[in-house]
């Protein structure tokens, strides 16, 4: 008994990344340098062992994680009682850290690296058994070959092969927890600029949507200098730090910044080679930016050009008449309407919709993932189970159709990696080596959608069921397009 639990201690003193090789399993790496010892059928037996420890031990840290994010960032209550999850800025680091250690782990990616060569020895990955006659008797499944794959690529997106690195990375998801804590329960709003004792308690999606609607100057502006506090509060609260200490990561790694190292990693290529794409954007489209601006001046005077007036001069008087056709009440029902009629499912997923803006809330839509969609080796489907938000308030002119719109941006995002059917749970997430662009393409062609003319003719319907009628249509892109 005292063995058994002495064992039990040791082994949970491990990292998680550290478990997930079997010790039989480092026999690979000798055998295959010395091309010795190991049979065929065991190599394939071997790679298959990892494969599965691998899938299972991800899919676990992973969850573990994303439960975490989703309670910090809706400001769930915590409950230790009955089964219940407690939520904190050190749990989330917590689980961060464990899930980035099983990906970053060096011993991880140099088995998996070590059973792709003993199985196919610098071949070109069909695992179709075109070498010996060992090889084509018992070929390897493509399947194998995959996974090991995505687990080469995926871990070597997030090595970090020094103790400076892990360090780096383990202190600044410490302050990034705390930040997103802090930012979470930061108190935001805009002082009345008729009372300058009375400050007014707003979101940043409610300040936003003052930006837009709002018919009084005033308010508008107190607004954005609602919103501008945030940028003081988060470089008060660690967010300085944040950047100096990813930048020390990424240049430990080898990168200029860490955005260099985060888009090399997702996208394939550096920095410079996207800012040589967006600068060619960007000049491409500066005459038609400046022209825009001329005709806002024209229109409606030099200060249409301030910050706080910019969005409502544009289009905030043709919001007033479009919100009757589309009240968040019907929100989830043209959202379902319209996906059906697209033949767009969700393959047995469970999905968690958290629609309404609320204190504490994160003020951004996203989706996440506690569990990805994946295949395992038995054919046994483990379906997805997505978290996605919107930030809707019903009383506020504007509101449904914002809403709206992030509701079918983030469920094209649930509905996209829902239907991933691969054999190892890295497929569908969004992390590097996810392309942003792959991850982004489908969502934001669905929330298009409700900018459409034809879409709004048959689903954007006023209470008494009318159609919008289509001077409104016409009065935004007027109001619009030149901008």
């Amino acid at each position: 008994r005292a063995t058994k639990k002495n064992t039990q201690r040791n082994t949970t003193q491990q990292p998680r990344s550290a478990r997930i090789v079997r010790p039989m399993l480092r026999r690979v790496l000798s055998c295959a340098s010395r091309r010795t010892a190991m049979t065929r059928s065991e190599a394939i037996a071997a790679a298959r062992h990892f494969v599965d420890d691998f899938n299972e031990s991800y899919e676990r840290v992973h969850e573990a994680f994303e439960v975490q994010f989703w309670g910090t960032k809706m400001a769930l209550a915590s409950s230790s009682e009955g089964g219940g999850t407690e939520y904190s800025a050190e749990l989330l680091a917590k689980t961060k850290k464990e899930m980035e250690d099983v990906l970053s782990d060096p011993e991880v990616l140099r088995e998996a690296e070590g059973h792709r060569e003993a199985l196919l020895g610098g071949g070109d990955g069909d695992g179709d058994g075109d070498g010996s006659e060992e090889e084509k008797s018992d070929p390897v499944d493509p399947d194998l070959i995959k996974t090991l794959d995505i687990i080469i690529r995926t871990c070597g997106c997030n090595s970090l092969p020094t103790e400076t690195a892990r360090s780096v990375r383990s202190q600044t998801s410490e302050i990034e927890s705390s930040l997103e804590m802090k930012r979470n329960g930061m108190k935001l709003g805009y002082v009345d600029p008729d009372d300058a004792d009375n400050f007014v308690p707003k979101s940043s999606v409610g300040l936003r949507n003052m930006l837009r609607t709002s018919r009084h100057e005033k308010l508008r502006r107190a607004a954005y200098d609602g919103l501008r506090t945030i940028g003081s509060f988060v470089c008060d609260n660690g967010f300085v730090e944040i950047v100096k200490m990813r930048n020390v990561l990424a240049r430990e790694l080898g990168y200029e910044d860490y955005y260099d190292y985060t888009v090399t990693k997702a996208e394939g290529f550096g920095k410079k080679r996207l800012f040589e794409i967006l600068d060619g954007l960007e000049e491409g489209t500066r005459p038609l930016m400046e022209e825009g601006r001329r005709e806002l001046v024209k229109r409606f005077g030099e200060d249409a050009l301030l910050p706080w007036n910019q969005g409502y001069m544009m289009a905030g008087s043709v919001v007033r008449r479009m919100d009757p056709y589309f009240p968040f009440s019907k929100s989830v029902e043209r959202y379902a309407r319209s996906y059906s009629a697209l033949g767009i499912k969700y393959d047995g997923a469970v999905m968690t919709l958290d629609l309404l803006d609320r204190p504490g809330k994160y003020s951004n839509g996203f989706c996440h993932w506690t569990r990805p969609s994946w295949v395992r080796p038995d054919g046994t489907r483990v379906s997805s189970h997505a978290n996605f938000t919107s930030l809707a308030d019903p009383s506020a002119v504007g509101s449904g159709l914002t809403a709206l719109t992030t509701l079918m941006h983030e469920a094209g995002h649930a509905a996209h990696f829902a239907c991933v059917a691969q054999p190892c749970p890295l497929f569908s997430q969004e992390r590097a080596p996810t392309s942003v662009a792959y991850a982004e393409n489908q969502s934001m062609f669905l929330d298009s959608l409700v900018g459409d003319a034809a879409w709004r003719a048959r689903y954007a319907l006023n209470g008494e069921g009318e159609p919008i009628p289509f001077d409104v249509v016409e009065e935004e892109i007027r109001s619009t397009q030149p901008f």
